[in-house]
C-alpha cells in the first residue's frame, strides 16, 4: 500500500468513525447524562438512603447493651410467622435499626407462599420493638433511592427498559474505542503532500506521535467556549478512559447478559452462571485447597465429647469461628463478615464473609456451610479462588458498583465514582455542545454560499425581466 493510498484510507476511515461517534453519541446522550447524574447519587446509595428513609433506619443510641441477634429475629418471626426470614445480619451498629429482609419466594414455593406486602422490617436492637416495615417499590420518600437505583438500572420501565439501556452500554463500549482513535493525531493528506514540489532546502523533521498527540490530554485555560468544551470531551475521554470502559462494559454485563457472556468466555474464559449452578450442584467442594481448609476445621463439641447442634443462637459465633479458621488455613484473613442464613431444606447454615484477597463483598466474596445437625464443615468457597474469567467479572462488577475497600478507602472510592460519574455526563454534554456548534457553522457556510449564488445570477436575471 503507497502512502498515498494508506492515507486516503486513514482520512476515509477517521470520517466514518467520526460520523458513527457524532451520531451514536447524539442517541446516547440522555440517556449517559441521566446514568451519570444518577450513578453519582449511587456511589453514596447507603448513606443517602438512610437520610431519606431516616425514621425507620436512625434510632436513638442507648447506654444499655443491645440484645442478640438471634432474639430480635425471632420477634420479627413471631411479628410476622406467615412470611420466611432466613437470613439475619451479623452484627449491629449503635445507632441503627437491626434489618431482617423477606425470602423472596421464587418457583414452586411462590404459588404457596403469600406476597409479603413490604421487604424489611426494622427493629430496635436495644428492646426488640418493631420500628416499622419498607415497601421498597412504593412511591415514597423513604424510598427515593431505590426509585434513583432502578431509573439508573432500567428507567424504571422494567424488562423493556433494561433491554434498552443494555443495547445503550454495548454502542457505548464500541464508542469507547471510536472515540479513542479519534483523539490520535490525523494522518498527512496524500494529495496535499504530493501539490507540494520538491523544496530547495532540507525539509522540517515531523514531531513525533507522542508530541502530536499531547495536546489531546491537555485542558486550555485560556480560551473560547468552544476550544474549551472541545478539550473537556477529548482529555476528560482520554484521563478516564478505562474507568468509562469499565462502567461501560459491566452495564453490558448487568441488562444484556446476552452478549456480555459470550464475549467474556471468549475472551478471558469466564465460566458464566452456568459454572456457578454446576458447583451449587456439588455436595462438597472438589478445590483442593477448600478441602485443606475443612479438614482443619473441627465440629465444635460439647464437654462430653458429641458435636453440638448448630442453633441460631449460637450459629454467628461458630460460623465466623470455623471462617477464620478456614482462613487461617489458606494464608488469608476473614476482614467481615457479611450475613448469614439457615438452609432449610438442606439443613445447613451458611455464612458470607470478605477476605483480604476477595474482590469485593458481593459477587467476589467466600463463604462458608455447615451442617445445623452436626457443625460439620460441608462447603468452603473462597472468593479469590475463582477461575480467571470470574475474577475479571468480578472486578467490572465491583468496580461499577462500587463494594471496594473499608473506611477511608472506601469512602475515596465513592468520590471518585461520583466524579466518574459526573464526567459521563459532562462527556455527553460537552459531545451534544459541539456537534450543534459544528452543526450550526455548516448551516452558515451553507447559507454565505447560497447568498453569494443569489447575489451572483439573482440580481442580473431580475434585471433582465425588467
Amino acid at each position: 500500500m503507497t502512502s498515498l493510498s494508506f492515507s486516503s484510507f486513514a482520512s476515509n476511515l477517521r470520517r466514518i468513525c467520526l460520523w458513527i461517534h457524532r451520531y451514536t453519541g447524539l442517541v446516547m446522550a440522555g440517556f449517559l447524562i441521566m446514568a451519570g447524574i444518577t450513578g453519582s447519587l449511587l456511589a453514596f446509595h447507603e448513606e443517602l438512603d438512610d437520610m431519606f428513609n431516616y425514621k425507620l433506619a436512625q434510632i436513638e443510641r442507648q447506654d444499655g447493651p443491645q440484645l442478640p441477634i438471634a432474639t430480635l429475629h425471632d420477634k420479627v418471626i413471631a411479628a410476622y410467622p406467615e412470611y420466611n426470614f432466613s437470613s439475619m445480619p451479623t452484627s449491629l451498629e449503635a445507632d441503627k435499626s437491626a434489618v431482617f429482609s423477606v425470602d423472596r419466594a421464587r418457583g414452586q414455593s411462590a404459588k404457596n407462599q403469600p406476597k409479603a406486602p413490604f421487604q424489611e422490617v426494622y427493629v430496635n436492637p436495644y428492646n426488640g420493638d418493631i420500628v416499622g416495615t419498607r415497601d421498597k417499590d412504593a412511591w415514597a420518600w423513604r424510598n427515593t433511592m431505590w426509585k434513583v437505583f432502578w431509573l439508573h438500572r432500567d428507567l424504571l420501565l422494567g424488562d423493556i427498559g433494561k433491554l434498552l439501556l443494555g443495547l445503550i452500554a454495548l454502542i457505548w463500549t464500541i464508542n469507547c474505542f471510536i472515540g479513542f482513535y479519534l483523539t490520535f493525531p490525523r494522518a498527512i493528506n496524500g494529495k496535499k503532500a504530493l501539490q507540494k514540489t520538491v523544496p530547495k532546502t532540507t525539509p522540517k523533521k515531523r514531531a513525533s506521535f507522542i508530541k502530536r498527540w499531547l495536546p489531546a490530554w491537555k485542558i486550555r485555560r485560556k480560551t473560547n467556549t468552544f476550544k474549551l468544551n472541545y478539550d473537556l470531551h477529548h482529555a476528560f475521554g482520554l484521563w478516564l478512559w478505562l474507568m468509562l470502559f469499565v462502567i461501560a462494559w459491566s452495564s453490558v454485563g448487568f441488562n444484556l447478559k446476552s452478549v456480555y457472556q459470550p464475549v467474556m468466555q471468549a475472551v478471558v474464559g469466564f465460566e458464566g452462571r452456568e459454572g456457578k449452578r454446576e458447583e451449587k450442584g456439588k455436595s462438597k467442594t472438589t478445590d483442593k485447597s477448600s478441602e485443606q481448609a475443612m479438614s482443619a476445621v473441627a465440629p465444635m463439641s460439647t464437654e462430653t465429647g458429641s458435636n453440638t447442634f448448630v442453633n441460631k443462637a449460637n450459629s454467628i459465633a461458630y460460623l465466623t469461628e470455623q471462617a477464620h479458621i478456614a482462613a487461617q488455613k489458606n494464608g488469608v484473613t476473614v476482614q467481615q463478615t457479611l450475613g448469614i442464613r439457615r438452609l432449610t431444606e438442606e439443613g445447613q447454615w451458611q455464612m458470607r464473609f470478605k477476605t483480604d484477597k476477595d474482590v469485593g463483598t458481593h459477587g467476589g466474596a467466600s463463604s462458608i456451610t455447615v451442617s445445623a445437625a452436626t457443625g460439620k464443615v460441608e462447603k468452603v468457597n473462597f472468593g479469590y479462588q475463582s477461575a480467571f474469567g470470574n475474577k475479571i467479572d468480578q472486578w467490572f462488577s465491583t468496580l461499577h458498583m462500587g463494594h471496594i475497600g473499608q473506611g477511608n478507602a472506601h469512602l475515596l472510592y465513592q468520590i471518585f465514582l461520583a466524579m466518574i460519574g459526573l464526567a459521563v455526563a459532562v462527556l455527553s454534554a460537552t459531545g451534544v455542545y459541539l456537534w450543534v456548534k459544528a452543526r450550526q457553522s455548516r448551516l452558515k457556510q451553507k447559507l454565505t454560499i447560497k447568498n453569494k449564488f443569489s447575489n451572483h445570477y439573482g440580481k442580473p436575471a431580475i434585471k433582465k425581466q425588467l
